[in-house]
Formats: C-alpha cells, sequence, structure tokens
C-alpha cells in the first residue's frame, strides 16, 4: 500500500473511532424528559418475533387475564408499551407493596441528602416525640435503620396477618409499631414487616422536616420527571409508605432506570452510588420461595432473584424486583440493560399475582438475544 492509501486508512479508521466513542457515551448518558424515548425491540437486543407472540397471548387473556400493563425498557429505549382491558396508563396505578421499594429509596435519598447519617442509626432515635415504648429493652433500642429495612427488626410481626390491625387501628399508627414487642434481637430473623415500611413514612417526615410526600416529590420524583405520583393516606398527614403509592407504569420504569444507571439522572446523584449497591445484596440469602424460584433472597425492600431460577441468588445479583399485592412488579435486570413492568387489576388472585414472574422466566427472557 502507498502512503497515500496508507494515509486514508489511517484518516478513515480514526473517523470510525470518533464516531463509535460518543454513541455509547450517548447511550450511557440518556435520561427520558417528559416522555421516554423509543424504540423497537428488534432494534434493542430482543426477539421481535417472540416479544410480539407473547403481548398477543396477553391481549388473548390466555395467559393472564387480570393484566392491566406491560412495559419494558432496554437500553433506554421504551421498547414495549402495552396496556389491557380499561386502563390505559395515562393516570397512576396502584403500586401496592411495590411502595415498599420505593420507601427504601428514599432513605437512600435522605442520606444522599444529609437528612440522615447512616443506617446504623437506631430507629427511636428519629421518634423523640415518644417518650413512653412499650416492651423498651435493649433489642428494642438496638434496632436500627439498616435492621428495618432488612426486615430484621427482631419484632414478632412475624407474618402479614399483623397488618390488618395496623390498618383498622385508628390511632397513632407509627406508635403502634414502635410498640409491638420484640421477638429477638434485631438482625436474627427475616419477617416481612408491612409495619416497618409504615413506620418509615413518620421516620422520613422527622429526619427531613418535611411532609414526606412532598420530600418524595422534591428530592426523587421531580428529578426524575415523575409528575403524576399520587399517595393514599395513613395518618396525621403521613402517606401510607407500605402500599399507598400510585404511578404510571411508564414513571415505575423511571424508579428501575435510576437503579441501573447507579443512583445518577441527568447528572445528578440523587441515590449514593453505595446504597444502589447495598441495596440489592442479599442481606438476607433466602426469604420466600416465591413462583417456583426456591432462592429468593431480599435487600432493602428490594427481592432479588438469579436469572436461572435453580440457581442461587448471586452477590450483586442478576436481577432483582419490587413486587406488590395483585401483581405490581418492577424487574430490573442490569445485566440485559433492562427494566420490565407488570401491574395487574385488583381482581387478581394469589395465584394470578404471581404469575408476571413466571412469565418473565418462560416468555420475556428467552426472548433476550444481548
Amino acid at each position: 500500500m502507498g502512503k497515500t492509501g496508507f494515509f486514508r486508512g489511517w484518516v478513515l479508521s480514526c473517523l470510525c473511532i470518533l464516531t463509535v466513542v460518543p454513541l455509547t457515551g450517548q447511550q450511557e448518558d440518556y435520561f427520558p424528559k417528559s416522555q421516554w424515548r423509543q424504540g423497537k425491540a428488534g432494534e434493542q437486543g430482543l426477539d421481535q418475533e417472540k416479544i410480539d407472540a407473547f403481548i398477543a397471548l396477553l391481549k388473548q387473556k390466555k395467559i393472564l387475564e387480570p393484566i392491566s400493563s406491560f412495559t419494558v425498557i432496554k437500553n433506554g429505549y421504551l421498547v414495549v408499551d402495552e396496556t389491557f382491558g380499561s386502563y390505559k396508563g395515562t393516570t397512576p396505578h396502584t403500586l401496592q407493596s411495590v411502595t415498599k421499594s420505593i420507601t427504601s429509596t428514599l432513605v437512600g435519598v435522605a442520606i444522599q441528602n444529609g437528612f440522615i447519617k447512616n443506617l446504623d442509626q437506631p430507629v427511636l432515635h428519629f421518634f423523640p416525640e415518644y417518650t413512653q415504648i412499650d416492651y423498651l429493652d435493649e433489642n428494642k433500642r438496638a434496632m436500627t435503620l439498616k435492621h428495618a429495612l432488612t426486615m430484621r427488626t427482631g419484632q414478632a410481626w412475624t407474618g402479614e396477618r399483623h397488618l390488618g390491625a395496623l390498618n383498622r387501628y385508628s390511632g397513632d399508627r407509627m406508635k403502634y409499631v414502635l410498640d409491638y414487642k420484640m421477638e429477638t434481637r434485631p438482625g436474627k430473623q427475616w419477617y416481612y414487616n408491612s409495619g416497618i415500611a409504615i413506620l418509615l413514612g413518620g421516620l422520613l417526615q422527622n429526619a427531613s422536616g418535611m411532609p414526606t410526600q412532598s420530600f418524595a416529590k422534591h428530592y426523587l420524583f421531580e428529578p426524575l420527571n415523575i409528575t403524576k405520583a399520587k399517595w393514599s393516606w395513613g395518618h396525621r398527614g403521613i402517606p401510607h409508605t407500605g402500599g399507598g403509592l400510585f404511578l404510571r407504569p411508564k414513571d415505575m420504569a423511571r424508579i428501575g432506570y435510576l437503579y441501573l444507571r447507579k443512583g445518577k439522572w441527568e447528572g445528578k446523584q440523587v441515590l449514593p452510588e453505595w446504597w444502589v449497591r447495598e441495596a440489592t445484596r442479599p442481606h438476607v440469602p433466602h426469604a420466600e420461595s416465591i413462583a417456583g424460584v426456591s432462592n429468593t433472597g431480599y435487600g432493602y425492600m428490594w427481592w432479588l432473584l438469579p436469572l436461572d431460577k435453580k440457581k442461587k441468588v448471586t452477590d450483586p445479583p442478576a436481577m432483582y424486583m419490587a413486587y406488590g399485592h395483585w401483581g405490581q412488579f418492577i424487574f430490573v435486570i442490569p445485566r440485559y440493560d433492562m427494566v420490565v413492568v407488570f401491574t395487574n387489576d385488583s381482581t387478581a388472585s394469589y395465584q394470578e399475582e404471581l404469575k408476571p414472574i413466571s412469565l418473565l422466566y418462560s416468555h420475556v427472557l428467552p426472548a433476550v438475544v444481548n
């Protein structure tokens, strides 16, 4: 090759490098404004035929009748945006206990903004207004914020049968939870505990000096361009942070996308990067068996799943989810740069409620090409 040909080849190689690098950076730096950018599933590493066939089955009500929406974000592109029945996706949808994962996220946001020092702070430290606490002992004094987030408080809240009494309680629900008797030392035993998630609503209000719903709006929802969040109220103006949040499916996906981007949004660290890592670690390696997944772990109010449901959860996990009653889900899959959202209506049975997990394994994950 002559000097001219060599020089032309060298220039073309440099141009190719200059072209590729900005495109890669652009994909990594993308964050949605009021709307997500849209793309086709087949162009973002999914098998278009498999995705289309799955959506057809959903529309025909052959595999999940109470479904109200199915949304997929892949590589920052909205590649699936389907709603079913009377729900059109334009109004906030009940999240039920998906709220818990967002409540735990708000704790991380509070740390990022200096309202909470660290997770080793005792829970009782945030409630100085209560000068008398029932069953107060060394175990209750030792209960930290980290114990609350991982649902290992040591309280005798041994299952969700305890929630009904709290929901019916007309008095001070924050004190109701703080007064709960202890069963063991904090950190020893995991029990799913909606009461402690509800308590975090009051904790966030006391820590920030702001109404919890205002704190969530200013420090989380507004930075993520979530404009239609709605809360159902608990008591004393504190929203129900255990299950009372309503978001649109595409806004649910923004929460998952924040975690995919390690807590950063448009150049701002909304969540500490370490928080994303710690919140999705298996602090509880085996919490429950759910929908055929025998090794479901638990982080900071996020459920942890393996990509192969026969295997154990890894650290960091290949996949994690926010899960709510009737079948509300945010699945975050870092390996595939993907967020998957399902919502169901309130007619779903418990078996139907769990079905999106099975469908993720049987229809969505097998459609991933790269």
